[in-house]
């Protein structure tokens, strides 16, 4: 081989290593900034993750396209100096749910905020109320807000995250008046709406709640708000209205828990005995709130006066073990059973004149608990 050919050899051979090391390092550079400007904070379907929503809202970095973002990211490699420096990489940080890094840095663009516009101050004031709802400092996130709130008391957004706060505090009263306050602007949000409701619902305002439902059913009707309409009702003991609702939410969607048994519970208030055993065998055969469905079911068929077939329903309600209050009813209504065939009461009288209750204890529970999961 001549010189020549061994020289062409070594630099082609050296230049294939040169371009494969600039490819190596190419290669780990791109991994880096990928890594680095990866969104992880993304909006949430739900209304309560309300800080989450305007974060990923409001903060710019998060939905620009990956090349855009990359040269944002090599931006804040440099020394921050500015509040623009600053606000870009708490911005990168919030994309990257690094929210106690982000804080700080908001922090640092609010000591340097020299009047550049009150939008942006109204931003860095909720951000940093928003933040400090991720990193759970409930205290402070409040006093953010309230002074954001101070600098635009129509801003709707810090009304929810205020309520978001409320709700993790479990601090019904303030939950309300935050939803309710959201709503003065927002009329037509029926899904806050429906949380108001719940709300309300829980602190056992039944009518407040009850017009939520009803305004909702005006503007947006769905199953779901049919349904919760109705349980309502039953909670107020307005079994016709319940009885009503229940069955709207039934043509649309018959999936929800306990949907036929408390439409059950409605017509058997109402003496609507044949509906209320249809209803209840309904509930019973898709395995819904078997126990309580026995339970009521045998009630029906003794008013019904359908003796045998009631007490065996009534006996394997006591039998049960889903809901303790469900057993001692049934076994109480059992020993009024037995004591009143002891009397020779004849058979065709003594459901009739036996006080036979709507199992109306066990409907509280039952009720709320199937409202506030919604």
């Amino acid at each position: 081989m001549s010189i020549k050919e061994t020289a062409k050899k070594f630099y082609y051979t050296r230049s294939f290593r040169i371009i494969a090391g600039v490819l190596v390092v190419t290669v780990f550079v791109t991994m880096v900034l990928q890594s680095a400007t990866l969104v992880a904070i993304s909006r949430s379907d739900s209304k309560s993750d309300a800080a989450v929503n305007y974060l990923a809202e409001n903060t710019e970095y998060v939905n620009k396209n990956r090349p855009q973002r990359v040269l944002d990211y090599l931006q804040t490699l440099g020394p921050q100096e500015t509040l623009a420096d600053y606000y870009q990489l708490a911005s990168t940080q919030i994309a990257r749910e690094e929210y106690a890094e982000a804080l700080a840095n908001i922090e640092k663009c609010i000591a340097l905020y020299n009047n550049e516009g009150r939008e942006l101050y109204l931003d860095l004031l909720l951000k940093r109320g928003c933040l400090q709802v991720m990193t759970k400092d409930y205290n402070a996130a409040l006093k953010s807000l309230d002074l954001a709130l101070a600098e635009d008391p129509d801003a709707a957004d810090i009304y929810l995250v205020k309520a978001q706060i409320f709700a993790e505090q479990q601090n019904m009263g303030a939950l309300v008046q935050s939803l309710t306050a959201y709503l003065q602007l927002v009329p037509g949000d029926s899904s806050i709406r429906s949380l108001l409701a719940q709300a309300q619902f829980t602190e056992g305002n039944f009518e407040a709640a009850g017009e939520q439902y009803a305004e909702i059913m005006e503007r947006d009707p769905d199953a779901q708000t049919a349904y919760l309409l109705g349980l309502n009702a039953v909670q107020k003991s307005d079994f016709a209205a319940g009885e009503t609702a229940l069955t709207r939410a039934i043509a649309l969607d018959d999936s929800f828990d306990g949907i036929y048994y408390y439409r059950g519970v409605c017509r058997m208030s109402l003496g609507d005995y044949p509906g209320a055993i249809e209803d209840l065998t309904i509930s019973i055969d898709k395995g819904d709130m078997q126990q309580a469905s026995f339970y009521t079911r045998g009630v029906c068929l003794l008013m019904n006066n359908e003796y045998e077939k009631g007490l065996a329903d009534v006996q394997l309600a006591a039998a049960g073990n889903q809901d303790e209050e469900v057993t001692k009813q049934a076994e109480l209504l059992i020993a009024e059973l037995e004591k009143a065939q002891e009397q020779t009461v004849p058979v065709g009288e003594t459901a009739q004149t036996m006080e036979i209750e709507p199992p109306a204890a066990i409907l509280p529970t039952d009720t709320q608990a199937l409202i506030t999961e919604q």
